[in-house]
């Protein structure tokens, strides 16, 4: 291999390596997706404005009213976490997170929540295997 060659090895791997280095993205909330309920979806712009504002007793009453419009609204109940966890309500902020990774099994940033950390989420339903996580006979 010439010179060149390995410089441009060399600077391939040092960039593959940079990007693995790369600090973890600051967690944020979540935006609604576009099928979203148009009343649910203008609260939940307004709680987010709020968050980002950290106005956090005004994001959370407007996640709150996102969610009493349409309770299975995941990402309201994400979001609702994250400002609960702000107001030091973590029991209750839990309780949102669960909530919104019921409700949307596949979403990696939901499941990535602080209660939810280190679970995995089964792909599907294992033969034998009992709600608990454990193989059971019976």
């Amino acid at each position: 291999m010439t010179g060149r060659g390995v410089f441009a090895v060399l600077v391939l791997v040092g960039a593959m390596v940079g990007l693995g280095c790369q600090s973890t993205p600051k967690r944020t909330v979540l935006a609604a997706p576009a099928s979203t309920n148009a009343a649910a979806a203008r609260h939940h712009e307004e709680g987010i404005h709020a968050y980002q504002q950290q106005q956090w007793e005004s994001a959370k009453q407007h996640f709150e009213a996102a969610i009493a419009v349409f309770p299975e609204f995941a990402e309201a109940h994400y979001n609702l976490g994250m400002t609960l966890y702000r107001l030091k309500a973590m029991q209750e902020g839990d309780a949102h997170f669960i909530k919104a990774a019921n409700l949307a099994p596949g979403n990696k940033m939901i499941w990535d929540a602080p209660p939810l950390r280190g679970v995995k989420v089964p792909d599907r339903e294992v033969p034998g295997m009992s709600s608990d996580g454990h193989m059971h006979s019976h």
